[in-house]
């Protein structure tokens, strides 16, 4: 979604220069009466202070405009921020008769230095802009020069055949005192025919720091709505290569991705594709293949994005999801919130995602449901990440062979088998609703169900320290002493403890509790819980 943010704030040094052009057009190539009256009606066009260091005409044999240490500054901001646009130079070259032509024309305009800083919070949907395009308005009410009447009665008084702006920069400044900007280097942006009443073709290169990543965009902007700059039409492609999700803190990869956008300034549909090959979070280091398709709107004024629909798959596993990844005032860095949906997954491929190891714990099909949310901010994605939500997973079998061999003798147990009758093919059932939140997993309502034997859990399970804590019970379809299967003073004694633990309409009800590590997991009888009848 980057190249939409850069188209917009692009337009804002392009509004500039073809105001600049338009004086230079009409008032003829008096020097300093000229530097004078750009700055005068910069300041006024764009409610901004100007700085304009030196200015020249010249018109003969050809007509070359020059100039530099331009500089436009928002009026009210302090001193400690940046200009909103500095220009170390430009050139402009057309000729005597381009300049007698209507529209007016000029060849090239080539800007060396261009720097754009966005403000704490960027460009206010009613900030300079539509300031600028107000007082536009109300130049017709006020006595005007005859230059300002010129250009005001032509629809498009000037035309740009092309506009070179090499070696730019994209600076967005960040609220809090002693963060480093955020920069976007343009290694390359070029326009073609520019007019304030006209489709104005670009093409630009540049590199995005946060994924580290090479970005190519070409498209189209305008015609200008001055009336309403967020109507102003917007329509392109792009291709972001070799993105380094490593970047990012908490997750890693080399992401690319390709798409397109059409739409206005304040409504952008975007639509496209990502693929990763090495997708990972660096708590696991496994990596999964991702692929993703998109559809999404973007408010270019505001830099906000409303995901319509993301369509995403890694390895057996596929998932929907929509959300917004929006702003905060006050706070750096966007917030991400989505309804994510599991429909047809494998409890292996989330498993191999968030848990060490190379063999997941489980197989077996999995739906989820869940709430994400991950707000900005320094620390690891998965320190950040918030998630709540519930799942269910049919058909867990577990992928060593001695747990398998365990489940399945508990099973027979559990239905009061004999040890030599066959159990079947043991599977597990689980499900229940979980939360995620300072890489720390939460359960409640945990159920895990095999023939004869329903376990309920609640309890939690930390990702970095793989520490596990629950409480629970097992309801068994068998009593204690037919599930021991033993004879003797043992059973005699086993048959004495059934009343303790026949409840609720089961043969057993035992009280469990789990501690230890996901390796070394250790099983006991919670024996207060049974004095207590809970």
């Amino acid at each position: 979604m980057k190249p939409v943010r850069i188209a917009t704030w692009t337009a804002v040094a392009v509004l500039a220069t073809l105001v600049v052009l338009t004086i230079v057009a009409a008032a003829g190539s008096r020097t300093e009466p000229l530097r004078k009256l750009v700055v005068a009606t910069l300041a006024e066009r764009l409610d901004a202070d100007v700085e304009l260091s030196y200015f020249s005409v010249d018109t003969f044999p050809r007509v070359v405009v020059g100039g530099g240490g331009l500089k436009l500054r928002l009026r009210g901001q302090p001193a400690s921020v940046p200009p909103l646009i500095e220009i170390e130079s430009f050139t402009v070259h057309s000729s005597l008769f381009d300049l007698l032509r209507r529209p007016r024309r000029f060849r090239q305009v080539t800007l060396e230095g261009l720097v754009v800083n966005i403000p704490p919070g960027g460009l206010k949907k009613d900030g300079a802009i539509r300031e600028a395009v107000k007082s536009a308005r109300e130049d017709s009410k006020r006595e005007e020069t005859k230059v300002e009447r010129e250009a005001s009665q032509q629809t498009s008084p000037i035309l740009i055949d092309e506009l070179i702006a090499d070696g730019a920069l994209l600076r967005i400044i960040p609220r809090r005192e002693g963060k480093l900007p955020k920069e976007f280097a343009i290694q390359a942006l070029t326009m073609r025919t520019l007019g304030l009443a006209e489709e104005m073709p670009f093409i630009a290169t540049l590199t995005n720091p946060i994924p580290k990543g090479q970005i190519e965009t070409s498209g189209a902007f305008g015609p200008w709505k001055k009336e309403d700059p967020g109507t102003t039409p917007l329509r392109g492609k792009y291709s972001f290569q070799k993105a380094d999700l490593g970047t990012i803190k908490g997750i890693g990869g080399i992401l690319d991705s390709t798409g397109e956008f059409s739409g206005q300034l304040n409504r952008i549909a975007v639509k496209g594709e990502t693929q990763t090959p090495d997708f990972h979070l660096t708590l696991s280091k496994q990596p999964v293949p991702l692929n993703t398709k998109f559809e999404a709107v973007v408010d270019g004024t505001d830099g906000d994005t409303y995901l319509n629909r993301v369509d995403a798959q890694f390895l057996k596993t596929s998932l929907t999801a929509k959300g917004a990844v929006i702003g905060t005032k006050g706070v750096k860095g966007r917030t991400v919130n989505l309804n994510v949906d599991i429909h047809e997954g494998r409890i292996e491929d989330l498993l191999r995602l968030a848990v060490k190891g190379e063999k997941p714990l489980l197989t077996g099909r999995v739906g989820l449901k869940t709430d994400f949310h991950l707000p900005p901010g320094e620390p690891d994605v998965i320190d950040r990440l918030e998630l709540q939500g519930g799942f269910d997973v049919d058909a867990a079998k577990f992928s060593d062979p001695k747990v398998q061999e365990k489940l399945t003798g508990m099973s027979r147990r559990a239905r009061g088998l004999e040890a030599g009758e066959s159990a079947g093919n043991v599977a597990s059932d689980l499900s229940g609703k979980f939360r995620l939140r300072k890489a720390a997993l939460s359960f409640s309502s945990l159920s895990f169900a095999i023939p004869g034997a329903l376990v309920q859990l609640n309890g939690a399970y930390g990702l970095k320290s793989e520490q596990i804590e629950f409480d629970g019970t097992v309801r068994m379809d068998a009593t204690i002493s037919d599930a021991a299967d033993v004879g003797g003073i043992k059973g005699f004694l086993l048959k004495a403890a059934d009343p303790f633990f026949r409840k609720k309409g089961a043969g057993a009800l035992i009280p469990i509790k789990v501690r230890g590590t996901k390796d070394d997991p250790k099983f006991g009888l919670d024996v207060g819980r049974v004095f207590k009848g809970k």
